[in-house]
Parts: structure tokens; sequence; C-alpha cells
């Protein structure tokens, strides 16, 4: 090893005391005698001791290198597990006769060495009992369970010499073994280690900082973990602290996947076999998931450089200890054939994460799912020519699969952005907690409730839980039905009410209304349209007349975003509302697409004039995306209803699903979301009516808050629309990184629903995409 900048610990080779002075010593100091067994260690000279009255020690004896700090680190480390996890069995600590926790003894050329006995743990190490394994992988899931319990008590533990216990098995500082490569005589495998290690550097370490680090044991692999003889797929304790650290808490778990028995191992099924088990008692994070590929190919490279770094050159004969490397070479070449995507693919999987397109061919990946949808689902409507393969979400952006980012314009359901940090941890906690339906107390049902009524106008006093705006129409739809005693109906020509057997009938935009649901023309102010609100009712009611029906309810989205958010005469929705009550109707505020900040104020039926409703119906953002309905009414109303016909979902009001509305409220509330949707929805209208300056092809801007109506014409004069061109311009928005749809009577009107975070950065990006879409037609 001469010239090589190698570490020390290298070189060390364990003490060889005389066992007689080793047990005299014992005895001074513990009063300990017995029947004494070598154990066989990297480092330290160690012996199990099986003293007179039975009991069984270890006995170890540190090699000259080891400081007391790091004797006193590994003993306070015991002590915490005692503390924090009594029941994990690890060593426990045997004091001197004097109450001390170690002592030491002096070696013939006047070195001191650190003596120092623990408990001894009963069991087979691991690695010698897995030939009588049955289950190896319930072993290796076992293995990553109980090394993440390992890691999860040492958690909150701190010495002041864990960040200095550095030795050549810190997989942080592989790298630094680097001038052992020329002594792998492999050519092969001495480039293979030589490729992870440029990695480690250019890529691996940067993103390792930006993972979980605490103290770690990173010796907790199978010739150190202990197994039930009778059930080997049982772990029964762990002993060696030797190498414990401070560094990243993925070097636990890929310590603990090295358990490979053989050549002929599969490295990959092993390692997610471990990872598993490690992620269901210590959840991994996303950054580190996509990491235990790259930190197990560094510690497999570790293993070979240390492994050839102690191989005598002039010697053929392999280290016992490690078997020369040749099993974790062949280990890593495995691995690094498979690569880092398709085994992150697997990881993923294993553990339940989002699992990301890693295909190098996205377009087969596509038309791969597309097969596969087709077979399972039927043949279905996909957005776009080429349908979108999308595997992230992040505040205002959606990532496609091949890692391109689109500015998500269409969808009005992440209210507050695209799986927010706030919304996730919630759903995660309650769900990691409780996940009850209302028949059942729980607390967030109830706060959640009230701090919708909180919202609510006076005189709303119930709340009912479903699971999405259909289900909240259709509830609505029947309270007011039983209130007035009546059957007929009243929607917008082309409303959007739901897809439940009741409310798709209240939606014309995609099934011709039946007898009983009467529809009214929309305004349209941009035409010059606006339909006399009392004239328009009057009409209807006639309508549902001749039918042999009355009115029961108006529902109405107060915004109109099915009829392209049209500009409306002023009074007009309060018009409505006055007509319908004349006739003895409920009016229903279908909140789904204009509630919750959307129009600029935290209800869109107030944005719109509407001072006095008797029903609000609430869907799809009220969760952020997850399943969530609710219908808000008078308990005058809704007492009389329930007490005649009792109304229950099972998941409708679940523990989870209101946890992540309250985080809704919470978010908009927190980051004032609704003065932002105000600012910034004027900003991106400003821009638009600047561009529509260059461009003839855009008619019409409007729009309130966050939702913005973009009407194109082919003829400015006459208003003639232009859907082909806005068929067009979908397209060419998805090639310029912007997600858009649109709506309205002629299909010519994008519906702009961005979620209430955007800022005037992706309002500038939204105009620079749009620019260059016009500029492409």
């Amino acid at each position: 090893m001469a010239g090589l900048a190698v570490h020390d610990a290298l070189d060390a080779i364990p003490p060889a005391f005389p066992l007689q002075q080793v047990q005299e010593r014992v005895h001074a100091e513990w009063g300990l005698r017995g029947q004494w067994h070598a154990i066989n260690s990297e480092r330290d000279q160690t012996w199990h001791l099986t003293d007179d009255a039975g009991s069984d020690y270890v006995v170890k004896l540190s090699h000259r290198m080891e400081q007391p700090a790091t004797v006193d680190f590994q003993i306070g480390a015991l002590d915490h597990i005692a503390r924090i996890d009594p029941q994990l069995a690890v060593p426990r600590m045997v004091p001197t006769l004097a109450g001390a926790r170690r002592t030491t003894i002096t070696a013939d050329d006047g070195t001191v060495h650190i003596l120092r006995i623990l408990t001894y743990l009963d069991g087979r190490i691991a690695q010698d009992a897995f030939a009588d394994c049955t289950d190896p992988a319930a072993l290796r899931r076992a293995t990553g369970a109980f090394v993440a319990r390992l890691s999860l008590a040492l958690r909150g533990y701190f010495h002041p010499h864990a960040a200095s216990n550095r030795h050549d098995w810190d997989l942080s500082r592989v790298t630094a073994l680097a001038p052992a490569l020329p002594r792998i005589a492999d050519p092969t495998l001495r480039a293979q280690c030589a490729q992870v290690l440029a990695e480690a550097d250019s890529r691996i370490y940067p993103a390792l900082t930006r993972t979980r680090h605490q103290v770690v044991h990173q010796d907790a692999h199978m010739g150190n973990l202990l197994v039930d003889p009778a059930q080997p797929a049982n772990i029964v304790g762990v002993i060696d602290f030797g190498d414990m650290l401070y560094g990243a808490l993925l070097a636990d778990l890929v310590t603990a996947a090295d358990c490979f028995p053989d050549e002929s191992a599969d490295p990959l099924v092993i390692l997610a076999e471990v990872t598993q088990g490690f992620d269901t008692v210590y959840p991994l994070e996303e950054a580190e998931i996509d990491l235990v590929f790259d930190m197990c190919c560094l510690r497999l490279v570790n293993t070979v450089l240390v492994a050839n770094a102690r191989r005598d050159l002039a010697d053929e004969t392999p280290d016992a200890h490690l078997g020369g490397g040749r099993k974790h070479g062949a280990m890593l070449a495995k691995l690094l054939a498979v690569g880092r995507d398709a085994a992150t693919h697997a990881l993923r999987r294993a553990c339940g994460f989002p699992v990301p397109a890693l295909a190098p061919d996205p377009a087969a990946a596509r038309t791969g799912l597309i097969a596969q949808r087709d077979a399972a689902f039927g043949k279905i409507w996909h957005f776009y020519e080429t349908p979108l393969h999308l595997t992230r979400g992040q505040g205002p952006w959606l990532i496609g699969a091949d890692g391109t980012r689109y500015l998500d314009a269409y969808n009005n359901v992440p209210q507050v952005g695209h799986c927010h940090p706030a919304v996730v941890r919630a759903i995660a906690r309650q769900a990691a907690a409780l996940n009850a339906n209302t028949r059942y107390l729980a607390d967030s049902p109830g706060s959640y409730a009230q701090a919708l009524l909180a919202k609510a106008p006076a005189g709303f006093d119930v709340c009912s839980f479903v699971n999405s705006g259909s289900e909240a129409n259709d509830v609505a739809a029947q309270i007011a039905r039983f209130a007035t005693g009546r059957t007929g109906a009243v929607v917008m020509q082309g409303a959007y009410h739901g897809i439940t057997a009741a409310t798709v009938e209240l939606s014309p935009l995609t099934k011709a209304p039946p007898a009983h649901v009467a529809c009214l023309p929309p305004p349209d102010l941009y035409r010059g349209v606006a339909p006399d609100p009392a004239e328009s009712w009057a009409k209807a009611v006639a309508a549902l007349a001749q039918a042999g029906h009355q009115p029961a309810f108006l529902m109405i989205d107060t915004a109109l975003t099915s009829n392209g958010v049209p500009g409306q005469p002023e009074g007009y929705m309060q018009g409505l509302a006055r007509a319908a009550r004349a006739s003895g109707a409920l009016v229903i505020a279908d909140e789904v697409q204009a509630g919750l900040g959307r129009l600029g104020s935290f209800w869109g039926f107030a944005t719109q004039g509407l001072d006095q409703v008797d029903v609000i119906t609430l869907g799809k953002p009220v969760g952020n995306g997850h399943p969530l309905g609710v219908v808000l009414t008078r308990r005058d109303l809704w007492q009389a209803f329930y007490a005649d016909c009792e109304v229950f979902s099972t998941f409708g009001g679940n523990s989870v699903s209101c946890a992540a509305g309250q985080a809704v409220l919470d978010v908009i509330e927190r980051e004032d979301l609704i003065a932002r949707a105000n600012q910034v929805g004027d900003l991106l209208r400003t821009e638009l009516r600047a561009l529509a300056r260059q461009f003839p092809l855009i008619g019409d801007v409007r729009g309130r808050g966050m939702l913005t109506g973009l009407e194109f014409v082919t003829d400015q004069a006459a208003r003639t629309a232009a859907p082909h061109q806005a068929r067009q311009l979908v397209e060419r928005m998805r090639e310029n990184g912007v997600l858009v749809g649109t709506s309205g009577e002629y299909r010519a009107t994008f519906k702009l629903r961005p979620s209430l975070t955007w800022t005037e950065t992706e309002v500038a990006f939204f105009i620079d995409a749009l620019r260059k879409s016009l500029n492409a037609l």
C-alpha cells in the first residue's frame, strides 16, 4: 500500500493480546470469569464470554487507532436506543465494578487499547442462516424493516464525535479510495468502478446533500444482523456499532441491501425487497428513492476498493473477509447493465412511488399506454391529437414523461397548484392516522365543516359531504325537489353540472335535456346578446308547464364557464334569482368552477352580484383534486329532507378528504391567494388585450380573477367565431409548453382556469407561448 493515498484504517489490523492478559484485566475490572471463545472481527479483538453463572457477554478490545471519543460515541448510541426503543434488540453496556463504561489495557509495545464489555445477543448470524431460510424475500424485507427501525431509533441522537468518525466504509467519501483503483486486476471492473466514482462527484454527492442525514449505523448487513435459528426470516438483533457516523440515511439502507448470497444473485430484486421493507417503517422521500440505485452502486464500489486495497499483490489468495470483492464486482456489473432509469423505475414501484416513464423511447411508451388503456377502459377520448403522457405536477406546472414542463392554464382542479406540499402533507398525515366515515366521530370532518360554514353567507349552517361536484349537485337537486314538492329544473343552455343520472339531465352540454328541464339562453355581451332575466325565466317556466312540471330550482354556474365565460349584463344573475324565487323555486349556486376565490372573491356568485342563494355546491378544487364534494344550505331545508331521506355516503366526508379540504382553505388564506388571483388575473387580461392589438384573430378578452375567456374570430367586425383556428392553437400551445382547452357554443374560446398560485412569471410565459403559437398559424 506504500504510496497510495488510502485511509490509514485500511492498514489497521486487530490487536493480538494474549488471552490470559485480557482475562485477568476483565476479572479485575468486572469480576467476571468463564469460558472464552474468539469472534472474528475486522478491526477489534473480540470474544464471546460465558461467565460461571451462565450469562453471556461480548468482550471488545479496540484496535490501536480507536480513539476514546469513538468508543464514547458508540456507548452513547446504545444508551440512546435503550431510551427511545427499549425493545429494539441491540447490545447493552456492562459497567465495571466501579461503574465505568470502559477501561484500558496496555500492550507490550506501550500502545493503549480500550476495553469494554457488552451484553451478548443470542441468535444466528444472518449470512450463516441464509441457506436455511425458506423465504429469502421475506428475510430481505425483514432486514430492511429492522434496519429502518434502528435508523429511527438513532434519528435524534447527537454526539460531538458523530461527524469525526471517518473511515473507509463512509459512503460519503468513497471517492477518497480512488487511489486503490489500479489494484483492481480486472480492467472491466476497474472501469466500472471509475465510472461510478466519477458520477459520485458530478451528480450523486450533490444530490445526496439534499437528502436526510443523521447518525447511522452503516454496518447493519447480513454479517452483523442476527436471526432466530428456528425462523431464519425473523431478525432478532444487530451488533457492531463501530462504523457508526453522521451521514445520509440512505447509507443504512444500502448497507442493509448488501446481502447478496453469491455471484448468481439478482441484485435489483434484492435491493428492491430490502428497500421495500425499509420504506414500510421509515418512509423514504422522493429525492431518496431516486438515489437508492446510485448509493447501492457506491456501496459495491466501496467494497471492491477496500478488498483490493487490502490484497497482497504478491498473493493470489483473496481476502477472507471480503472474498476479494469478486461477488460485489459481479453485482455492480449486473446493476449497471440494468441501468439507473430502469432500476429506479422498479424501486419506485416496489415502494409505491409514482413511476415516471423511464423508457428511452417516450413515443413507444405512450403507444403502449394507449394500447393498455384501450384494452382496459375501452375506446375513450384523450386531450390533444397526440395524447399527453404526464408523470408529475408541481405548482402551476405539469411534467411530461420526456421531462417537458407544461404550464397548466386549463385544469381548475388544483386550485392551489399541483401537489401543493401543505395539501400533500395533510393527506398523508391523516391517512397515516385514520380514515373513517361520518358515522363515526373524528376531528377533521367537523372542524372542516365549521371552517367552510364560516365562509358561507348568513343563514347557512349545515354542511353535507359527498365525493364529487356531480354528487353535490345531485343532492342539491333532491333537496330542492323535496322542499318545493316540484319536479322541474331550470339550467343554462350549454351548462354542465355532472355525470350522475340526475345531473347529466341538468347538463345540456353533454345530453339533450328531458321535458322536466328547461334551458335559459346565455348572455353574450361580445355579440350584443343580453337576455332579459325575467323574460327568460318566464319562457322557461312556460316550457315546463307545457310538459306538466313546475320549477323546483334554478341551478347555475354564475361564471357561465361552459358557455365560454361570456360577459353578463349588470344585475343579470340577481334578476334570474329574483324571478326564480318569485315563482317558488330555490336557487342553487354551482360553485364547482366559480368558487373558492376563482372569480376574485371566495364565492363566485357574490362576485357576479347574486346576494342570496339557497344551496351552494362545491367539487373538484375544494380538495385540490382529492375526491370531495360539499353541499351547504340552511338547517330548515336540510333537516326536513334528511328526516325523509337519509343521505349517507361511505366516503363522503371521510377524514382524509376533509383534511385535504382544510389544507386548501388554509393555503388560500395563508398565501393570500384571492388577492393574488385578482392581481395576476388582471395582469393576464391586460397582456392579452395588448396582444390582441397585434393579432386580429383575438376577438375578445373577458373574465374576472383567475378565470378568463379568450375568444378567437376570423372577422372582428362580424365577430365570426374561429373554432378551427382555436383547435389549432390548442395544439400549438402545447408545443410551446402551455396546456389550454376550448369551451363555449362555438368551441372558439380558450377557457383559462389556472391555479391561484400563478405569478407574473407564469403570465409572461403564457403570453410568450401564445405569441409564438399565433405566429405559427
